[in-house]
């Protein structure tokens, strides 16, 4: 994954004077289009965008410490790192990371998903469209209503759900403690 991660790194800082591919993916199917051409044996294309050397400089202590094998090995098995990741699911779903969106879009976009995050699609939904004097539709209502239904039903089956897991290694924890005496007479 360390590998992974700073391939992205070479990859958004190369450009045509510069070009660093080695670590990315190869193949015909490979997301670095640079060794995607490559592999099917066209030429190379040019780099899109073109990084200054400072930008350069600036991301590299960032996409190391992205890198650190200790933050790495937190996120095996797709576990979770913080419960921002739900909000942050929602702003993407709003303005994904695969596409460039200026700043006004992403601050709109995380402007909403607060808003859907804290007070629920229905309610967001709507004092949006009031704001730009629009109104709400029956249809557009009941489908809000029904990602919220299913948002809480589904928070709520993974809060069950780790309650669950939490009572069982307590219970295990105790029992585990309840054969062995932490006290005897004469023992100490």
């Amino acid at each position: 994954m360390h590998k992974a991660v700073m391939a992205t790194y070479y990859h958004v800082t190369s450009n045509d004077a510069v070009s660093n591919h080695s670590l990315c993916p190869t193949g015909p199917d490979s997301w670095c289009r640079h060794n995607a051409a490559k592999a099917k044996g066209e030429p190379a294309p040019k780099h899109r965008y073109n990084l200054p050397p400072h930008v350069c400089e600036a991301l590299l202590p960032v996409y190391e410490r992205l890198a650190d094998h200790k933050l790495l090995e937190r996120c095996q098995r797709g576990k979770t790192q913080n419960s921002n990741e739900s909000l942050h699911s929602v702003i993407w779903s709003l303005a994904p990371k695969e596409r460039h969106a200026s700043l006004h879009s992403v601050e709109a976009a995380v402007a909403e998903a607060v808003m859907r995050f804290n007070a629920g699609s229905q309610l967001a939904s709507s004092k949006i469209l009031q704001e730009l004097n629009m109104t709400v539709g029956a249809l557009s209502s009941t489908r809000m209503a029904e990602k919220d239904r299913r948002r809480t039903k589904d928070s709520s089956r993974r809060r069950t759900s780790a309650e669950n897991v939490q009572r069982t290694l307590k219970k295990r924890h105790l029992g585990g403690a309840s054969s062995q005496d932490d006290y005897a007479a004469g023992a100490y």
